[in-house]
This record gives structure tokens, C-alpha cells and sequence, in this order.
């Protein structure tokens, strides 16, 4: 009896040791699935990431275009401003044409956006690119109130020359509007007397060199971001 008890005790030993292996195997199986869907989940976010950043940079390049017009036009409407000297009407409106364009930027957050709702950045076993996000979020923030403060001088400085000066004069300039002069006697070079003209062409000036600078940062941040996002 002692033997027989001794051979049942050994294998029900035995028996235990083989579910206790078979259920540390299955687990290892199913920690290694989960751990190639997480990887795999992860190259996805990444690459859509570096789409989406990709994109955005395209769009920045095509704004710095304008920008770069803007402010050359700008500045020399700038330098026109002289007591008494009327300037020749023609090239105010052909300069304020490109004056009064608002080049505004609004980058895609979408795949970003949904990464963060999700969870998912803090998850980022990249820390570098990790970084990188959040930074480009704090300064995403800081941009919207640059491009909130360059369309608001741009409708003000819109508004002055409704009232003071000829819109019509200044969009015979564009393709699009298939309308002559105004006939009434009105001369937009007149608006390079007033004082307060000048001030909203500064206000333009200052936010167009802010905007600028920033995205020229942005450009910065967007080319790190998409080295670390890049798929061999």
C-alpha cells in the first residue's frame, strides 16, 4: 500500500508540474502575441505619425511662400511713408494686394491628437520622439495665438481701408475679380499721409516677422520629429 501511494503521489506530482509548465508556456505565448500587436500597433501610430508631420511640412513650405511675399510687400509699403510725397497709385495697389493677404498656417493634429486622447504617447518606447510631441504640443499652443493675433491686424488693417481707402482698386489686382477701378475719386496712396495707417502696417509688420520666426521653429521641430519617425 505504501508503494502504491508513494507511485500515486509521484505522479500526481508530476502531473501538477506539467499543467503548472504547460499554463508558464501558454502565458509566455500569449505575453510574446501581445507583445508583437503592441510593436506592430505602435509601427503603425509611428508611420502615420510621420505621414501626417510629413504633410504638414508641405503645407508649412507652400505658407512660407506667401509669408515671404507678405512681408517683402510689406515692408516696402512700409518705406513709402512720407509727409507731403504722394506715391504713385498703381504700385500702393499692387503692394497692398499682397498686404492684405493673411498667410495662416493650421497644421493636421489628428493622428497626434488621437495618440494623446488614447493614452497611447505616454506608451512610446521612443523617449526622444516622445519629447519631441510634447514639445511640439506646447508650441502648437503658442502658435494658434500667433495666428489668432496675425488674423486679427489683418482684418483691422482691412477695415481701416474700407473706410478710408478703395478695396475695389486694391482687387483689380486679382485674377479673380474680372471688375475694373473704382470710378470715384479715390486714391489709396492718400492712405500713406495718415499716421494711423502707418501703425496698422506696423502692427502687420511685427506679427508677420513673429510669424516668421515661428515657423521657422516649427520647420525645426518637424524635421526632428520626422528623423524619429522615419522606418527603415
Amino acid at each position: 500500500m505504501e508503494n502504491k501511494t508513494s507511485k500515486y503521489a509521484r505522479y500526481a506530482i508530476g502531473e501538477i508540474i506539467l499543467v503548472v509548465i504547460g499554463i508558464l508556456i501558454a502565458l509566455q505565448i500569449n505575453n510574446w502575441n501581445e507583445a508583437r500587436l503592441e510593436f506592430n500597433r505602435e509601427k503603425i501610430t509611428i508611420q502615420n505619425l510621420h505621414t501626417e508631420f510629413r504633410e504638414n511640412l508641405r503645407d508649412l513650405d507652400s505658407i512660407n511662400t506667401i509669408l515671404k511675399r507678405t512681408i517683402q510687400a510689406t515692408e516696402k509699403i512700409f518705406g513709402k511713408f512720407k509727409e507731403g510725397e504722394l506715391q504713385e497709385s498703381n504700385e500702393i495697389d499692387d503692394l497692398l494686394h499682397y498686404v492684405i493677404e493673411s498667410p495662416s498656417w493650421k497644421p493636421s493634429e489628428f493622428v497626434l491628437n488621437d495618440l494623446q486622447n488614447s493614452g497611447g504617447l505616454s506608451k512610446l518606447n521612443n523617449t526622444e520622439l516622445k519629447i519631441l510631441l510634447f514639445n511640439w504640443s506646447r508650441f502648437f499652443n503658442e502658435l494658434q495665438e500667433t495666428m489668432v493675433q496675425s488674423e486679427e491686424t489683418n482684418i483691422s488693417l482691412i477695415e481701416y481701408i474700407r473706410e478710408h481707402g478703395s478695396l475695389r482698386n486694391i482687387d483689380t489686382r486679382s485674377k479673380v475679380f474680372q471688375y475694373g477701378p473704382s470710378q470715384l475719386k479715390m486714391n489709396n496712396a492718400m492712405l500713406l499721409q495718415n499716421i494711423q495707417f502707418e501703425n496698422y502696417i506696423d502692427d502687420k509688420l511685427y506679427v508677420l516677422k513673429e510669424s516668421e520666426i515661428a515657423y521657422t521653429q516649427a520647420k525645426i521641430l518637424i524635421q526632428k520629429i520626422l528623423a524619429e519617425t522615419t522606418i527603415e
